[in-house]
C-alpha cells in the first residue's frame, strides 16, 4: 500500500492515513458492517457513507490542529490487505494536548476477538508519542457494546449531550474522557467548560 504507517497493532497490523480515493474501498466495509449504524441512527449506513466520512472535520466551532482519516490493515504479502477497521481521529480538538475519537469501527467478525482492543491499544501509544494529554470520545447511550468497550479501555464519563441527530433519530451521547498523563480530568474541565456535567 502507498501510504505509510503510523503505528502497528502487531505483525502485518498497520494503520494508514485513508485517502479520499479509497472511498470504494470504505463504503464496502461500511455496508458489509452496518452494526453500527443500525445502532445510531436505526438505518444501514446511505450509498455516500463513506466519502461523507472522510471530507468530514470538526464543526466550525472548534479548533483543532490535524484530522486523521485511518484504515486499519492487516497486510500479507501474499493476499490482497483486509480492512479489519476504521478510524478518524482529531488532534488538539479545543484544548492542545486533546485528541478526539470521532469514530473507531471495527469488523463486526472481528467483535470478541481482542483485536478492538489491541489496535486502541496501538492508537493510544501512537497519540502519547504524539504529545497528546488526553482521549476524549462521544458514545451514544444504549449502544451498549461500545459503552463497555470504552469503560474496559479506562474512559469515564464527563457529562451528557442529548437531542444529537442521527439519521432519523435524536440521541443521548455520553462524552468520555480518558487522561494519558499528569493532567487528569479535573485539569481538563478547568480548561474545557463545555464539557463540565452542568454545562447542560
Amino acid at each position: 500500500m502507498s501510504a505509510e504507517a503510523l503505528f502497528s497493532a502487531g505483525p502485518g497490523l498497520h494503520a494508514r492515513p485513508f485517502a479520499a480515493d479509497q472511498a470504494p474501498r470504505l463504503q464496502a466495509f461500511m455496508a458489509a458492517n452496518p452494526e453500527y449504524w443500525l445502532r445510531v441512527s436505526g438505518a444501514p449506513p446511505g450509498p455516500r457513507e463513506a466519502e461523507e466520512e472522510l471530507a468530514s472535520r470538526p464543526p466550525p466551532e472548534l479548533s483543532w490542529r490535524e484530522h486523521f482519516n485511518l484504515g486499519l490493515w492487516q497486510e500479507d504479502a501474499r493476499t490482497e490487505p483486509l480492512l479489519q477497521g476504521f478510524v478518524m481521529l482529531d488532534s488538539d480538538l479545543v484544548l492542545p494536548g486533546c485528541w478526539h475519537i470521532a469514530l473507531f469501527l471495527m469488523a463486526t467478525s472481528l467483535h470478541g476477538s481482542g483485536l478492538g482492543q489491541r489496535w486502541y491499544e496501538a492508537l493510544e501509544a501512537w497519540a502519547r508519542q504524539q504529545g497528546a494529554q488526553w482521549l476524549r470520545l462521544g458514545v451514544v447511550l444504549g449502544n451498549t457494546p461500545a459503552e463497555r468497550f470504552w469503560v474496559r479501555q479506562g474512559f469515564a464519563e464527563l457529562r451528557q449531550r442529548q437531542g444529537v441527530v442521527a439519521g432519523e433519530r435524536r440521541n443521548t451521547v455520553r462524552i468520555m474522557l480518558k487522561p494519558l498523563g499528569q493532567a487528569g480530568a479535573a485539569d481538563y474541565l478547568a480548561r474545557v467548560p463545555r464539557d463540565r456535567p452542568e454545562s447542560g
